[in-house]
């Protein structure tokens, strides 16, 4: 096996890869946290020199107006989807944390290049709190969805949690949690 370059792509955090047929996508976060772009390329190392095309601009106020970070995209019945975390500030809340919530764009045409991204807001779960890191997976008939978000109930770090998903952008029933930060590595930097 060849070495692979580290970094793989210069000034990409939170990087992610699909492979759609014969075609590979990368999404990262950019350093500004501004925007969201995508690479195509035929072949994985054919990413690192593919240009980036910018397919949507946080606006100027509101819900997804900062720090645009961790972005996915995924394809789920024929449709692309990115998932990203994004916050209304920079400013952190009462408990140090950043303010970031979950949101979804959908494209519906065939090149997610050049197609429309269309806002679909935020992904809402039952506490209104700090989230992010998404991911999506189809299994046993079903779309699941799995995040990171911070409970009420326990002070610092995040749960990781799942829930089924009614459609792309909407959680259907209540999320199941499948861990919470209870060891020293979980839990460094926020505890006293």
């Amino acid at each position: 096996m060849a070495n692979w370059p580290n970094p793989f792509i210069e000034q990409r955090a939170d990087p992610f890869i699909l492979r759609d047929g014969s075609d590979y996508y990368f999404i990262a976060s950019v350093p500004e946290y501004d925007r969201l772009e995508i690479r195509r390329a035929n072949s994985l190392e054919g990413l690192r020199a593919a240009d980036p095309v910018v397919v949507w601009r946080k606006p100027e106020s509101g819900p997804m107006s900062q720090l645009i970070w961790a972005p996915e995209m995924h394809r789920i019945n024929g449709k692309w989807y990115i998932y990203f975390a994004a916050t209304h500030t920079q400013a952190l809340d009462k408990l140090g944390m950043f303010q970031h919530r979950m949101f979804a764009l959908e494209c519906a045409d065939t090149d997610p290049l050049t197609g429309k991204w269309t806002e679909k807001g935020q992904i809402k779960t039952p506490f209104d709190t700090f989230a992010l890191d998404a991911t999506t997976f189809y299994h046993q008939g079903k779309q699941w969805y799995l995040w990171a978000q911070k409970a009420p109930d326990i002070a610092g770090n995040s749960n990781i949690y799942l829930a089924e998903l009614e459609n792309p952008w909407t959680i259907k029933g209540e999320p199941v949690r499948l861990s919470k930060p209870e060891y020293d590595w979980g839990v460094s930097g926020f505890l006293g």
